[in-house]
């Protein structure tokens, strides 16, 4: 999995300003707590020597405060909030380029693309426990909740059941909870992180300064096709709608501590949105549908701007997939056990010439393969599709899994909204 490793710098002094959304009472410094880009690398690739994105988006940072000589992830201790989803974003000196490396990432509001100071401060006693994600959302924490709540990242209070968490393997005690649930439109779904918790550290430990690294939580799902078959000249075929149906929608991601000082995040696959509280009950499902658009009389998925938007016919190999390509974007989704009512739906048109349909057509097939019974978390899963032409069917569907890619960039650890398909 490849990752984003920020330096935390943490920059103290004296002071008696309060953090917000705070349960703490004590004393904080003067300095506010700063990202500092140290040790930026991702994994497998050179350093990383655009940032615009992370940018353009900021992240969330939340905090809890453990009183002096006791740890965070003791059953029933005294760890309070310090602040809650506070946004963490990058104010550039005058002239500076894009290395986002001569100051540091600090608390900010925002208003398009213009940033202010809003920061928050390291107490001068005990240690802090912080809790990352990105993109930022400004209502994550929102209370009371909207109505209808169509947010896409909801944070959580921490759990307190304990059959609750006891269907969470590993849950850090006392940490909150971020539910996700993809949007409905391929266009605004995004490149959904999160950091694993960084536990009890201190002003003075290793003069503040840590590593933060944000994983890319969700699954990338794409499709390439080819099609078996006699089309005439000039007559080709193109895909004009993919939708994939019965899929995990919605759920928890949870911080884990397997082992002391170990952390992590991981995916409830035994916990509904619906009903946490009864074990069993399904998670909510949905389907997601890339839209055509029209391309010189006909919709399809393939812009002729792209690349060429005809699929091909197989070749003896069957190595000649065409990756569908559209503005619309890709699909994140939710790593999931891939039930057997999760189906893909595929529209495609046979047309003339001069692109007037003769023959429109939509096959489903099963995601489930044999090769491919679950999505994992971080990759990118893409689906070969062979469309058999004479017998209206999908003759043949393979899946495979390969590390994440970028739809817009070439730094695979920093994609975040937008994004388009290269």
């Amino acid at each position: 999995m490849r990752r984003v490793l920020v330096g935390l710098l943490l920059l103290l002094a004296a002071c008696g300003k309060e953090p917000s959304s705070s349960s703490f009472a004590g004393l904080t410094s003067e300095s506010p707590i700063e990202f500092g880009l140290a040790d930026v690398a991702t994994k497998g690739k050179p350093a990383i020597t655009s940032l615009p994105t992370l940018a353009a988006q900021d992240f969330s940072v939340s905090a809890w405060h453990t009183p002096e000589g006791e740890t965070f992830d003791v059953p029933g201790g005294t760890s309070v909030k310090y602040f809650e989803n506070h946004r963490f974003g990058y104010i550039k000196g005058p002239g500076e380029g894009d290395t986002y490396a001569e100051h540091a990432w600090q608390g900010v509001t925002r208003s398009g693309v213009t940033l202010l100071p809003n920061p928050v401060y390291y107490p001068l006693d005990g240690s802090l426990t912080f809790f990352c994600y990105a993109p930022y959302r400004a209502d994550a924490a929102a209370l009371p909740a909207p109505n209808p709540d169509t947010r896409d990242i909801i944070l959580t209070d921490p759990v307190t059941d304990d059959a609750v968490r006891a269907r969470l393997p590993g849950y850090l005690i006392g940490s909150p909870v971020i539910r996700y649930t993809p949007a409905a439109s391929a266009r605004d779904q995004v490149d959904f992180l999160a950091a694993s918790p960084i536990l009890d550290v201190s002003r003075l430990d290793n003069s503040g300064r840590f590593s933060l690294g944000f994983d890319h939580r969700l699954t990338q799902v794409k499709f390439a096709f080819n099609y078996d078959g006699y089309l005439p000249d000039p007559e080709f075929a193109c895909v004009t709608s993919i939708e994939v149906r019965n899929v995990v929608s919605s759920a928890y991601l949870y911080f884990t501590e397997p082992t002391p000082y170990v952390t992590g995040c991981s995916w409830s696959t035994d916990a509904s949105l619906d009903d946490p509280f009864t074990p069993g009950t399904p998670l909510p499902t949905a389907s997601y549908r890339l839209t055509d658009e029209e391309v010189g009389g006909v919709r399809e998925l393939i812009p002729s701007n792209v690349m060429s938007s005809h699929i091909p016919e197989k070749n003896g190999a069957n190595d000649n997939h065409l990756p569908v390509c559209t503005d619309e974007g890709i699909l994140f989704l939710l790593p999931q056990t891939l039930s057997n009512d999760a189906e893909l739906e595929v529209g495609y048109v046979i047309a003339e010439q001069h692109g007037v349909p003769k023959v429109t057509d939509v096959l489903t097939v099963k995601l489930r393969t044999s090769s491919m019974t679950a999505w994992p978390a971080g990759k990118q899963v893409r689906y070969l599709l062979t469309l058999n032409i004479p017998n209206h069917q999908v003759s043949g569907i393979s899946a495979q899994l390969s590390d994440w890619e970028d739809a817009g960039n070439t730094h695979t650890t920093e994609q975040l909204l937008p994004h388009t398909t290269p």
